[in-house]
Protein backbone atom coordinates (compact mmCIF):
# COMPACT_ATOMS: atom_id res chain seq x y z
CA UNK A 1 0.00 0.00 0.00
CA UNK A 2 2.29 2.37 0.92
CA UNK A 3 6.12 2.84 -0.84
CA UNK A 4 8.20 -0.10 0.28
CA UNK A 5 11.40 1.67 -0.84
CA UNK A 6 11.85 4.07 1.03
CA UNK A 7 11.69 1.77 4.04
CA UNK A 8 14.36 -0.02 2.73
CA UNK A 9 16.31 3.00 2.30
CA UNK A 10 15.17 4.71 5.96
CA UNK A 11 16.30 1.38 7.32
CA UNK A 12 19.59 1.13 7.97
CA UNK A 13 20.28 4.84 9.10
CA UNK A 14 17.31 4.87 11.10
CA UNK A 15 17.75 1.83 13.30
CA UNK A 16 21.23 2.78 14.18
CA UNK A 17 20.46 6.17 15.31
CA UNK A 18 17.17 5.24 17.37
CA UNK A 19 18.81 2.23 18.73
CA UNK A 20 21.78 4.57 20.02
CA UNK A 21 19.03 7.23 21.12
CA UNK A 22 16.19 5.42 22.33
CA UNK A 23 16.77 1.97 23.83
CA UNK A 24 13.26 1.10 23.82
CA UNK A 25 12.57 0.87 20.11
CA UNK A 26 14.52 -0.12 17.10
CA UNK A 27 13.22 -3.84 17.43
CA UNK A 28 13.22 -5.85 14.44
CA UNK A 29 9.88 -8.04 14.86
CA UNK A 30 8.26 -7.90 17.31
CA UNK A 31 4.70 -9.24 16.23
CA UNK A 32 2.89 -6.35 16.80
CA UNK A 33 -0.32 -5.18 14.11
CA UNK A 34 -1.89 -1.47 14.54
CA UNK A 35 -4.19 0.20 12.44
CA UNK A 36 -3.62 3.89 12.35
CA UNK A 37 -6.71 6.74 11.75
CA UNK A 38 -5.52 10.29 10.39
CA UNK A 39 -8.33 13.43 10.07
CA UNK A 40 -8.65 13.72 6.79
CA UNK A 41 -6.99 17.83 6.79
CA UNK A 42 -6.30 16.47 3.14
CA UNK A 43 -7.46 14.26 0.67
CA UNK A 44 -7.48 10.20 1.26
CA UNK A 45 -4.52 10.17 -1.33
CA UNK A 46 -3.31 13.15 -0.11
CA UNK A 47 -2.95 11.88 3.56
CA UNK A 48 -1.41 8.27 2.32
CA UNK A 49 1.09 10.43 0.27
CA UNK A 50 2.28 12.59 2.70
CA UNK A 51 2.05 10.40 6.18
CA UNK A 52 3.36 7.27 4.38
CA UNK A 53 6.94 8.47 5.10
CA UNK A 54 6.56 8.92 8.95
CA UNK A 55 4.27 5.69 9.07
CA UNK A 56 7.34 4.12 7.40
CA UNK A 57 9.75 5.36 9.58
CA UNK A 58 7.81 4.55 12.65
CA UNK A 59 7.46 0.79 11.85
CA UNK A 60 11.13 0.63 10.91
CA UNK A 61 11.30 2.16 14.00
CA UNK A 62 9.20 0.42 16.47
CA UNK A 63 9.15 -3.54 14.90
CA UNK A 64 5.72 -2.83 14.40
CA UNK A 65 3.28 -3.65 11.45
CA UNK A 66 0.64 -0.34 11.36
CA UNK A 67 -1.75 -0.59 8.26
CA UNK A 68 -4.18 2.49 7.37
CA UNK A 69 -7.97 2.88 8.16
CA UNK A 70 -9.39 5.84 6.31
CA UNK A 71 -12.39 8.48 8.01
CA UNK A 72 -14.02 10.37 5.95
CA UNK A 73 -14.79 13.03 9.03
CA UNK A 74 -12.67 13.93 12.10
CA UNK A 75 -15.92 12.63 14.11
CA UNK A 76 -15.77 9.26 12.41
CA UNK A 77 -11.50 9.20 13.39
CA UNK A 78 -13.03 9.77 16.53
CA UNK A 79 -15.16 6.80 16.60
CA UNK A 80 -12.38 4.38 15.00
CA UNK A 81 -10.28 5.21 17.79
CA UNK A 82 -13.01 5.15 20.90
CA UNK A 83 -14.58 1.67 19.47
CA UNK A 84 -11.40 0.69 18.79
CA UNK A 85 -11.68 0.30 15.04
CA UNK A 86 -8.13 1.76 15.09
CA UNK A 87 -4.87 1.62 17.47
CA UNK A 88 -3.67 5.19 16.99
CA UNK A 89 -5.04 7.88 15.84
CA UNK A 90 -3.72 11.66 14.82
CA UNK A 91 -6.72 13.94 15.91
CA UNK A 92 -6.80 17.68 15.70
CA UNK A 93 -7.09 19.42 18.99
CA UNK A 94 -10.63 20.21 19.78
CA UNK A 95 -11.41 16.12 18.34
CA UNK A 96 -8.70 15.26 20.97
CA UNK A 97 -10.53 16.78 23.55
CA UNK A 98 -13.80 14.67 22.66
CA UNK A 99 -12.03 11.42 22.13
CA UNK A 100 -10.15 12.05 25.59
CA UNK A 101 -13.83 13.11 27.42
CA UNK A 102 -15.71 10.38 25.81
CA UNK A 103 -13.21 7.46 25.33
CA UNK A 104 -10.75 8.36 27.44
CA UNK A 105 -8.01 7.72 24.59
CA UNK A 106 -4.34 8.17 25.89
CA UNK A 107 -2.19 10.81 24.15
CA UNK A 108 1.23 9.69 22.78
CA UNK A 109 2.89 13.05 21.98
CA UNK A 110 1.91 16.37 20.60
CA UNK A 111 2.78 17.66 16.90
CA UNK A 112 5.26 20.57 16.26
CA UNK A 113 5.91 22.24 13.12
CA UNK A 114 8.77 24.30 11.72
CA UNK A 115 11.11 25.34 14.53
CA UNK A 116 9.49 23.04 16.82
CA UNK A 117 6.69 25.44 17.27
CA UNK A 118 3.90 23.91 18.82
CA UNK A 119 0.98 26.41 18.43
CA UNK A 120 -1.52 27.65 15.18
CA UNK A 121 -3.89 29.77 14.76
CA UNK A 122 -7.65 29.89 13.58
CA UNK A 123 -8.36 32.42 11.50
CA UNK A 124 -11.91 34.35 9.85
CA UNK A 125 -11.15 35.39 6.31
CA UNK A 126 -12.32 36.73 3.34
CA UNK A 127 -11.36 38.73 0.22
CA UNK A 128 -9.31 41.84 0.99
CA UNK A 129 -12.18 43.58 -2.65
CA UNK A 130 -14.62 41.81 -0.41
CA UNK A 131 -17.47 44.54 1.06
CA UNK A 132 -17.22 42.67 4.67
CA UNK A 133 -14.97 44.97 6.24
CA UNK A 134 -15.49 43.75 9.66
CA UNK A 135 -16.56 41.21 11.79
CA UNK A 136 -20.15 42.83 11.99
CA UNK A 137 -20.47 42.79 8.47
CA UNK A 138 -20.86 38.97 8.30
CA UNK A 139 -24.15 39.26 9.28
CA UNK A 140 -26.37 37.72 6.96
CA UNK A 141 -23.18 36.31 4.21
CA UNK A 142 -22.65 32.99 3.57
CA UNK A 143 -19.92 31.33 5.63
CA UNK A 144 -18.10 28.49 5.17
CA UNK A 145 -16.41 26.49 8.25
CA UNK A 146 -14.15 23.24 7.83
CA UNK A 147 -15.51 20.45 9.94
CA UNK A 148 -17.87 20.64 13.06
CA UNK A 149 -14.90 18.34 15.00
CA UNK A 150 -12.49 21.11 13.26
CA UNK A 151 -10.58 23.51 16.72
CA UNK A 152 -9.68 25.98 13.76
CA UNK A 153 -12.01 25.33 11.43
CA UNK A 154 -15.33 26.06 13.46
CA UNK A 155 -14.78 25.85 17.28
CA UNK A 156 -12.70 28.83 17.34
CA UNK A 157 -14.34 30.74 14.66
CA UNK A 158 -17.30 30.16 16.83
CA UNK A 159 -16.07 31.60 19.96
CA UNK A 160 -14.57 34.58 17.39
CA UNK A 161 -18.27 35.23 16.47
CA UNK A 162 -19.48 35.02 20.12
CA UNK A 163 -17.31 37.50 21.35
CA UNK A 164 -18.54 39.73 18.40
CA UNK A 165 -22.21 39.10 19.61
CA UNK A 166 -23.05 36.78 16.19
CA UNK A 167 -24.46 33.54 16.24
CA UNK A 168 -24.35 30.86 13.81
CA UNK A 169 -27.93 31.96 13.48
CA UNK A 170 -27.03 35.60 12.16
CA UNK A 171 -24.84 33.89 9.38
CA UNK A 172 -26.43 33.31 5.70
CA UNK A 173 -26.02 29.86 4.23
CA UNK A 174 -22.98 27.83 6.02
CA UNK A 175 -21.43 25.07 4.50
CA UNK A 176 -19.07 22.63 5.72
CA UNK A 177 -15.94 22.03 3.39
CA UNK A 178 -14.15 19.08 5.05
CA UNK A 179 -10.77 20.57 5.20
CA UNK A 180 -8.99 24.14 5.30
CA UNK A 181 -7.73 24.39 2.06
CA UNK A 182 -10.94 24.17 0.58
CA UNK A 183 -12.39 26.90 3.04
CA UNK A 184 -9.59 29.17 2.03
CA UNK A 185 -9.29 28.27 -1.79
CA UNK A 186 -13.42 28.82 -2.07
CA UNK A 187 -13.13 32.25 -0.08
CA UNK A 188 -9.98 33.12 -2.43
CA UNK A 189 -11.96 32.11 -5.30
CA UNK A 190 -15.08 34.09 -4.50
CA UNK A 191 -17.31 31.10 -4.32
CA UNK A 192 -18.09 32.37 -0.83
CA UNK A 193 -17.52 35.48 0.48
CA UNK A 194 -15.77 34.56 4.21
CA UNK A 195 -14.81 31.44 5.99
CA UNK A 196 -12.28 29.75 8.95
CA UNK A 197 -9.13 28.68 8.46
CA UNK A 198 -6.26 26.96 9.68
CA UNK A 199 -2.94 29.32 9.91
CA UNK A 200 -1.87 26.21 8.63
CA UNK A 201 -4.06 25.93 5.27
CA UNK A 202 -1.28 28.58 3.52
CA UNK A 203 1.26 25.55 3.99
CA UNK A 204 -1.05 23.54 1.66
CA UNK A 205 -2.00 25.27 -1.11
CA UNK A 206 -0.27 28.31 -2.67
CA UNK A 207 -2.58 31.58 -2.95
CA UNK A 208 -1.60 34.87 -2.79
CA UNK A 209 -2.28 36.17 1.00
CA UNK A 210 -2.74 40.48 -0.22
CA UNK A 211 -5.66 38.96 -1.55
CA UNK A 212 -7.48 38.35 1.95
CA UNK A 213 -8.46 40.45 4.35
CA UNK A 214 -8.45 38.96 7.91
CA UNK A 215 -10.80 39.68 10.02
CA UNK A 216 -10.63 37.60 13.54
CA UNK A 217 -7.42 35.86 14.66
CA UNK A 218 -7.15 33.32 17.89
CA UNK A 219 -4.68 33.65 20.29
CA UNK A 220 -2.15 30.50 19.89
CA UNK A 221 -3.88 26.92 19.60
CA UNK A 222 -1.35 23.65 20.77
CA UNK A 223 -1.47 21.42 17.55
CA UNK A 224 -3.33 18.83 17.69
CA UNK A 225 -1.92 15.22 19.21
CA UNK A 226 -1.29 11.08 18.52
CA UNK A 227 -3.37 8.85 20.70
CA UNK A 228 -3.49 5.85 21.43
CA UNK A 229 -6.97 3.66 22.26
CA UNK A 230 -7.77 3.51 25.83
CA UNK A 231 -7.02 0.08 26.01
CA UNK A 232 -3.61 0.01 23.96
CA UNK A 233 -1.02 -1.72 26.46
CA UNK A 234 1.33 1.34 28.31
CA UNK A 235 3.98 -1.14 27.06
CA UNK A 236 3.35 -0.30 23.09
CA UNK A 237 2.49 3.49 24.18
CA UNK A 238 5.78 4.23 25.71
CA UNK A 239 7.21 2.66 22.82
CA UNK A 240 5.31 4.55 20.10
CA UNK A 241 6.17 7.79 22.04
CA UNK A 242 9.66 6.61 22.22
CA UNK A 243 9.77 6.00 18.10
CA UNK A 244 8.08 9.12 17.33
CA UNK A 245 10.16 11.31 19.32
CA UNK A 246 13.48 9.44 17.81
CA UNK A 247 12.11 10.07 14.38
CA UNK A 248 11.82 13.78 15.20
CA UNK A 249 14.98 13.84 16.14
CA UNK A 250 16.86 11.64 13.36
CA UNK A 251 19.39 12.82 10.52
CA UNK A 252 16.28 11.97 8.18
CA UNK A 253 13.57 14.00 9.62
CA UNK A 254 13.68 16.41 7.11
CA UNK A 255 12.88 13.87 4.78
CA UNK A 256 10.48 12.21 6.87
CA UNK A 257 8.30 14.60 7.48
CA UNK A 258 8.84 16.66 4.14
CA UNK A 259 5.38 16.30 3.15
CA UNK A 260 3.72 17.40 6.42
CA UNK A 261 2.98 19.98 8.65
CA UNK A 262 4.33 18.28 11.32
CA UNK A 263 7.88 18.89 11.73
CA UNK A 264 8.16 16.80 14.48
CA UNK A 265 6.90 15.41 18.21
CA UNK A 266 7.02 16.30 21.88
CA UNK A 267 5.95 15.12 25.04
CA UNK A 268 2.56 16.29 26.11
CA UNK A 269 -0.06 16.26 28.51
CA UNK A 270 -4.22 16.26 28.63
CA UNK A 271 -3.88 19.59 30.66
CA UNK A 272 -2.66 21.29 27.36
CA UNK A 273 -5.74 21.06 26.16
CA UNK A 274 -7.48 22.93 28.95
CA UNK A 275 -8.25 25.50 26.97
CA UNK A 276 -9.95 23.63 24.33
CA UNK A 277 -12.58 22.89 26.90
CA UNK A 278 -12.71 25.76 28.05
CA UNK A 279 -13.92 27.70 24.84
CA UNK A 280 -16.26 24.34 23.62
CA UNK A 281 -17.92 25.34 27.36
CA UNK A 282 -17.97 28.85 26.53
CA UNK A 283 -19.32 28.48 23.01
CA UNK A 284 -22.04 25.65 23.62
CA UNK A 285 -23.36 28.00 26.58
CA UNK A 286 -23.74 30.93 24.18
CA UNK A 287 -24.60 29.81 21.05
CA UNK A 288 -28.32 29.30 20.30
CA UNK A 289 -28.97 26.24 18.31
CA UNK A 290 -28.10 26.30 14.44
CA UNK A 291 -30.73 26.92 11.76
Amino acid sequence: MRNRLLKRFLHLLLMLFCCLNAPAVGRSDTGVHLHIGIIPHRSHMGNETAYSPLIDALEVTTGYRIDWVAGPTYDAVVELIGTGQVDIAYLGAFAYVDASDRYQVQLIARTVSEGGKAYYRSMIVTRRDSDIKSMADLRGSAFAFTDPKSTSGYLFPMMGLTIHNLSRNDLGQVQFLKRHANSLLAVVNGHVPAGAVSSTAFDKVEVDRNQLRILWRSAPIYRGPWVARRDLPAQIVQELRAALLAISQSPQAAEIFANLGTKGFVKGEDQDYDTIRQVRRLTMQSAPAAR
